[in-house]
């Protein structure tokens, strides 16, 4: 379904209320127009999309919607296209950034063990040639360091398992993070749809936890929300932002995403100040009236916590003096290897060498793309190890529209009002199950 945007950048004429919706994206019209209108209106989104229509930009996003539309109630894998490729173009990718470093650290040792294996021939013969002398010396001393170097291979092994590890755990704590962000959005978007009376206010709420995670991930990409290849002009078509907004977060020199909680502090203040208790279902006398400002502003505080950890991620990385021994020990470890091993295997040893330095050069720079290594690569980019921002901001938005919808469906308030007749059956079927086991138990 398509809505044509007006003049001030939004559909309809302000924030207004949500009415319909594409995929699973909110639109939010306008609230005061009539059921005719709204009839009109989707006789006309059935109808073909005109050229103009056409070139609007398909997001992974929008791709995402689409999927999750068919099956709502699956939770699918962060990255389902990843695990279905093969594996050798996976890794082929993985590396591609990083090709130059990479096939030169490899190039570089492999050549060494080339003549290493060379040398090592050459050593043996003049052995085999002149019995006891200093070439059969050198080669006895050689095979001793089979022990010294296996200790320095447990050592390098260990630098580099313990690098990979703390590169992976903070790749880890950011997807934990992204998942508290999820959590939290739609334990705030439910809240707001119990406890906020006032529709409009609570349409303003939905847009802007929906908001939120949009502006969380262009922050962490070093971008806004304005600008090319993020989602600012696509939301402003959907309704969920009007381009004054847009054009204010943009010229605030302020974090997007701190701004959209901004925003919805003052919306929970403006609904605790509407005359009367009114804003809020929950009436001045009620008890629980008080309580409702804590519930809110502890969740939009874990919010503030969950984007501040993942800015500290992206901001922070391990020292470059790490690194650096790192690729000090490997390229150690494979020289005093290629020497010994030119001596022991021959020209085994190019070909030992090849293999273990590719898969290290591997863990290496899988490692430096989980973590923030001297590049624009990070946990929060566009790689295939990076987190799949895209398609959290579309769960989070998927879900904040499914609970608007029960909300002004009254979906639950209609079924409070039925009598439980499962609950009735099943506190029967329970007493005769107790009356059973009591049975049972008195036979023996």
């Amino acid at each position: 379904m398509t809505n044509e945007p007006s003049d001030n950048g939004g559909v309809g004429s302000g924030p207004g209320k949500v009415v319909s919706r594409q995929g699973t994206s909110l639109t939010y019209n306008d609230s005061e127009r009539s059921d005719a209108a709204m009839k009109k209106t989707t006789s006309t989104n059935n109808m073909p999309n005109r050229p103009s229509q056409v070139k609007r930009r398909r997001s992974i996003a929008n791709l995402f919607n689409r999927k999750l539309n068919s099956s709502q109630r699956n939770i699918g894998l962060d990255d389902e296209e990843g695990k279905s490729e093969f594996w050798l173009f996976l890794l082929i990718e993985s590396v591609e950034d990083s090709a130059a470093f990479f096939v030169g650290s490899v190039l570089v040792v492999l050549v060494w063990s080339i003549l290493c294996a060379w040398g090592g021939g050459w050593l043996r013969e003049l052995a085999e040639s002149n019995p006891g002398g200093a070439a059969e010396r050198w080669v006895e001393d050689i095979e001793n360091c089979k022990n010294a170097l296996s200790i320095v291979g447990t050592l390098f092994v260990f630098t580099l398992v313990f690098r990979f590890n703390t590169c992976y755990d903070r790749w880890w704590e950011s997807r934990m993070e992204w998942g508290d962000i999820i959590s939290k959005s739609i334990e705030l978007g439910t809240m707001n749809r119990n406890w906020i009376a006032d529709e409009d206010l609570a349409d303003r709420m939905s847009r802007f936890i929906v908001l939120f995670s949009y502006s969380s991930k262009a922050l962490l990409r070093g971008k806004s929300l304005d600008e090319d290849g993020e989602d600012g002009q696509d939301l402003v078509n959907r309704g969920l932002l009007t381009r004054e907004e847009l054009v204010d977060m943009h010229a605030n020199p302020c974090w997007q995403p701190h701004y959209c909680l901004h925003m919805i502090r003052d919306i929970l203040v403006a609904a605790h100040s509407v005359p009367g208790g009114k804003g809020l279902r929950f009436d001045e006398n009620n008890k629980v009236h008080g309580q409702l400002f804590r519930c809110f502003d502890n969740t939009i505080k874990d919010l503030n916590l969950a984007i501040g950890n993942c800015i500290r991620i992206r901001s922070s990385g391990l020292p470059a003096t790490y690194d650096a021994i790192v690729m000090m020990s490997y390229f150690l470890f494979f020289m005093i290897a290629s020497l010994v091993w030119g001596v022991l295997v021959g020209w085994m040893s190019p070909v030992i060498v090849f293999c273990a330095s590719l898969v290290i050069m591997f863990l290496i720079v899988m490692g430096s793309k989980l973590l923030l290594f001297g590049t624009k690569v990070d946990p929060f980019g566009y790689d295939k190890v990076d987190i799949p921002l895209e398609a959290f901001c579309s769960t989070i938005e998927a879900q904040i529209y499914a609970i608007d919808q029960r909300g002004k469906n009254g979906t639950m308030r209609r079924l409070l009002a039925v009598p439980s007749l499962a609950t009735a059956s099943w506190k029967l079927e329970g007493r005769s199950s107790l009356g059973r086991i009591s049975q049972s138990l008195s036979h023996r």
